[in-house]
């Protein structure tokens, strides 16, 4: 892990601290594999065969229960996608406020950032006098690379 990687393990280690929570190998293992792949976004399934890779018997429950735990301390985020949870880092991440681009076709999740984004929401906070801390915005599609076979098929 990168010096940067090692400080951000070391605060979210902290917090757990903070927080009353043992600093156990699975969660650091956890952690380890946000801060490997901080742009992606895992459903339960990929992120229980990442864990794996470093504990083999990494059990269902112990990521269930992990995963709740920084969802409430606010670690990580999860969005409801579909009908799937996906989680991201949250905490301490450098992201910007984004949407996600979904595709219906092969699932793919890219993200869209834009500072006309961060003004509506600006714009959202002085109109409603609502302090705007989080949210998801999803946008369900067709990606590039989906209408790319589509239109290849019909020829």
């Amino acid at each position: 892990m990168d010096k940067n990687k090692n400080d951000l393990m070391s605060l979210i280690i902290k917090t757990l601290k903070a927080n009353g929570l043992k600093i156990t190998e699975k969660r650091q293992i956890l952690i380890e594999v946000f801060l490997k792949s901080p742009n992606i976004h895992f459903d339960f399934d990929t992120l229980l065969e990442e864990v794996r890779k470093e504990w083999p018997h990494y059990g269902v429950a112990t990521l269930y229960r992990n995963l709740r735990i920084f969802v409430d301390k606010g670690i990580l985020s999860e969005n409801i996608i579909g009908n799937k949870k996906y989680y991201e880092l949250k905490m301490f991440n450098k992201k910007k406020i984004h949407a996600h681009l979904i595709c219906k076709y092969c699932g793919s999740i890219d993200e869209y950032y834009s500072p006309n984004l961060v003004k509506y929401i600006k714009m959202i906070d002085k109109k409603y006098d609502f302090d705007v801390y989080y949210g998801e915005l999803n946008f369900y599609g067709i990606c590039s690379n989906c209408k790319r076979a589509i239109k290849n098929d019909l020829k």
